[in-house]
């Protein structure tokens, strides 16, 4: 086989979780990830919990997602960071819907976040505000790069 080919490159392997998790869920999570050579974890998926929803469609079945998820989904990443001790890249998604709230999905340990609902909402031109809101945000606290950043401010969200 030509070694150009993408099937001789190695394939990164994300597990992505819910945010519906125990304590111990999120230990063995954490354990089994760093021992098996996982490229990451992607923090978090949709929750079942309509904990808080006050809406008509409230009582729908289904995986909630968007910005009724963001702080639960932001503990269960700064949860995540404590326990991989920064070992294994984390992926922040859930209720990402501006630069602020993409800086505390980072702060919280997140190397890099993830937007899907609020584009449906905003559409793509958000993935550009987010960026140069990030470069303002950064810039405001003294980090050269996002990198700089990752899990300043977990313990606010543990």
């Amino acid at each position: 086989m030509n070694a150009n080919t993408a099937l001789d490159k190695p394939v990164a392997v994300f597990l992505k979780i819910a945010p519906d998790l125990e304590p111990q869920d999120l230990q063995d999570i954490a354990d089994v990830a760093t021992s098996t050579g996982i490229s990451g974890i992607i923090a978090t998926n949709t929750t079942l919990s309509r904990d808080g929803l006050s809406s008509a469609y409230a009582a729908q079945a289904g995986g909630l997602s968007g910005q009724p998820l963001f702080e639960k989904s932001t503990r269960i990443l700064a949860q995540l960071s404590a326990l991989t001790e920064g070992k294994l890249p984390l992926i922040g998604v859930g209720g990402v819907g501006s630069a602020q709230q993409a800086y505390a999905k980072i702060q919280a340990g997140a190397s890099a976040v993830q937007l899907y609902t609020a584009m449906v909402y905003y559409g793509i031109g958000l993935a550009g505000d987010i960026a140069r809101g990030l470069d303002e945000l950064l810039a405001r606290d003294g980090f050269a790069n996002v990198a700089e950043a990752v899990g300043t401010k977990r313990e606010e969200w543990l």
